[in-house]
C-alpha cells in the first residue's frame, strides 16, 4: 500500500512538473509572438503613413513622369522603332552605384546641418532656463525687473525664429522698439542689447556683484553664438555646382533606366521597378533639399514654433512662485505685456 501511494505521489509530481514546463513554454511562445508582431508593425508603420510623409507630397509628380516616360520607351524599343544607339544608352544605368554614393554624401551633409540646428536650439532652451533660474533667486533685484528680463529672454527666442524665417513681428515684443524704428534692425541683437542694459543697471545699482555679472554675461554670449551659428547654417547652403552635378546625374540615370529595362524586362515588371527606384533617387534629393535649410516651414524642418512655446512655458513657470501664483510686483509689470509673454506672437511675411 505504501509503495503504491509513493508511486502515485511521484506520478503527481511529474505531472505537475510537466504542466509547469508547458506553461512556461506557452508563456515564452506568447512573448516571442509579441516580439514578432511588434517587429512586423515597425516595418509596416512607415508604409501605412506614406501619404503623410512630407517628401511624398512632392515626389509623386516626378514618379508619374517617370511612369509615362518608361511606358513610351518600352513601346519604342519593343516596336523596333529605335536604333542600336538608343539601346546602348542603357549602359548609363550602370552608373547607379556611383550616383548612390554621391546621394548618400548629399543627404548626410544636409542632415548634419539639420542636426546642428537642432543642437543649437536645444542649447538655447538650456541657456534660457539657466539664466532665469539664476535671476529668480536674486533677492536684491526687484520682482518686476526679474519678470522684465524673463520677457526679454522669451522675446529673443521668438525674434530669432522670426529672423531665420525672414518674417517680421505682427505685434510689438518686449525689448524691441517701435516697428517703424526696426525695419532694418537685427531684432535678436536688439533684444540681447536690452538684456545687457538691464543687467548692467543691476550691477551699477549694487544688486549684483562682478562675479554674477560675469556669469550672466556668459549666457548673453551664448545667445549671440547661437544666433551667429544659425545664421551661418542658413546663409551657407551646399555649393551650387555640387547640387547641380547631383541633379544632372539623377536626371541622366533616370533617363537611361527605361532603355535598360525595356530590353530585359516586360512592361508589367519594368514599370513598377523603375517607379520604385525613382522614388528613392528623387526622394533622397528632395529630402536633402528640405533639411538643408532647417529653419523654414516645411514638414521636415525644425519645429521652431514648438521650441519657442516650450521656452515661453518653462520661463513663465520659473518666474512664478512655487504655489503657482505671481507676486503683486510681477503683475504690475506684466499686465501690459501678458498677451505677448503668455501667448504665441503672430508673424507675417515680408
Amino acid at each position: 500500500m505504501e509503495s503504491k501511494k509513493n508511486e502515485e505521489q511521484e506520478r503527481a509530481k511529474l505531472d505537475a512538473g510537466e504542466n509547469a514546463y508547458d506553461g512556461s513554454s506557452h508563456k515564452s511562445e506568447s512573448i516571442m509572438a509579441g516580439h514578432i508582431q511588434q517587429s512586423i508593425q515597425t516595418w509596416i508603420h512607415p508604409w501605412s503613413k506614406l501619404h503623410r510623409i512630407p517628401v511624398f507630397k512632392r515626389v509623386w509628380f516626378y514618379l508619374a513622369i517617370m511612369g509615362f516616360y518608361t511606358t513610351i520607351v518600352h513601346f519604342i524599343v519593343t516596336g523596333q522603332l529605335t536604333s542600336q544607339i538608343f539601346k546602348d544608352a542603357s549602359n548609363i544605368a550602370y552608373t547607379s552605384l556611383v550616383l548612390g554614393l554621391l546621394l548618400v554624401f548629399r543627404t548626410n551633409s544636409a542632415y548634419e546641418r539639420w542636426w546642428e540646428g537642432r543642437k543649437l536650439w536645444g542649447q538655447l532652451v538650456n541657456e534660457s532656463r539657466n539664466l532665469c533660474l539664476k535671476v529668480k533667486n536674486l533677492s536684491s533685484v526687484p520682482e518686476s525687473e526679474k519678470v522684465r528680463l524673463s520677457e526679454y529672454v522669451v522675446s529673443f527666442a521668438y525674434t530669432l525664429k522670426n529672423h531665420l524665417r525672414d518674417a517680421k513681428p505682427a505685434k510689438r515684443l518686449p525689448g524691441i522698439k517701435a516697428k517703424a524704428e526696426n525695419d532694418e534692425y537685427h531684432l535678436p541683437v536688439q533684444v540681447t542689447d536690452s538684456i545687457y542694459h538691464l543687467i548692467q543697471g543691476w550691477y551699477q545699482s549694487g544688486h549684483i556683484d562682478g562675479f554674477l555679472l560675469l556669469q550672466m554675461d556668459r549666457h548673453m554670449l551664448s545667445f549671440m553664438d547661437i544666433c551667429g551659428a544659425c545664421e551661418r547654417i542658413r546663409s551657407s547652403p551646399l555649393v551650387l555646382s555640387y547640387r547641380a552635378f547631383i541633379r544632372q546625374g539623377i536626371a541622366i540615370n533616370l533617363a537611361a533606366l527605361p532603355w535598360y529595362s525595356a530590353t530585359t524586362l516586360p512592361l508589367h515588371w519594368g514599370l513598377p521597378i523603375i517607379i520604385f527606384a525613382s522614388y528613392f533617387l528623387i526622394g533622397l534629393e528632395l529630402i536633402a533639399e528640405d533639411i538643408e535649410d532647417p529653419f523654414g516651414y516645411d514638414g521636415d524642418d525644425l519645429p521652431l514654433d514648438t521650441i519657442c512655446d516650450k521656452i515661453r512655458i518653462v520661463i513663465t513657470q520659473i518666474m512664478h512662485d512655487r504655489d503657482g501664483k505671481a507676486k503683486d510686483e510681477r503683475l504690475k509689470y506684466t499686465m501690459s505685456s501678458q498677451q505677448v509673454i503668455l501667448s504665441d506672437p503672430l508673424y507675417e511675411h515680408k
